[in-house]
């Protein structure tokens, strides 16, 4: 052991800190009643158990690795440790599940844009309708929807995008 090496082991021992330092592992046997889960790092290393996908059993930033996916750990003792960072997500959660997924503002925005074309296209084909009264004349349809207007402008993108969040499909 070198004079440096002495030093730093002299100087935890004072502090009584462990080092803290990361391995990266391969994830398996995701435990998502406690967000822990088993990861055997790839250097051949000791398993690690119960190693946290979250700061606490709550709800929160969840990130949800895919299981048999690499993960970064550090370790909070000898034996665990936390993933600070995931090779592939099955799951992202941001403070809990109750609002269902994120919109795929693309598609959305294709669907809205359907939609208020049709109506649009509705509205202005009843305004320009006239109905043919028996024995002579017509009835316009235009005074039954002056009062109905067309949308406008249409739905874009940026009317629905939150740029600070970006997500996609694996």
């Amino acid at each position: 052991m070198n004079d440096l090496q002495i030093i730093k082991q002299s100087i935890l021992k004072i502090t009584k800190q462990d080092d803290i330092y990361s391995l990266v592992c391969v994830v398996s046997d995701i435990d998502l009643d406690n967000y822990t889960c088993i990861c055997k790092p790839v250097n051949g290393s000791a398993t690690l158990v119960n190693v946290r996908l979250m700061a606490s059993n709550s709800t929160g930033f969840k990130v949800i690795p895919k299981d048999g996916s690499e993960v970064l750990v550090t370790l909070i003792n000898q034996s665990t440790g936390y993933v600070a960072m995931c090779s592939e997500i099955d799951l992202i959660e941001l403070n809990g599940d109750n609002e269902d997924g994120l919109v795929k503002v693309n598609d959305l925005v294709t669907k809205l844009n359907n939609l208020e074309n049709l109506v649009n296209n509705i509205l202005n084909t009843l305004k320009s309708t006239s109905i043919p009264l028996a024995p002579s004349g017509t009835y316009p349809f235009a005074p039954l929807y002056t009062a109905l207007t067309t949308i406008t402008p249409i739905t874009q993108k940026t009317d629905l995008e939150n740029t600070k969040v970006k997500h996609g499909s694996s």
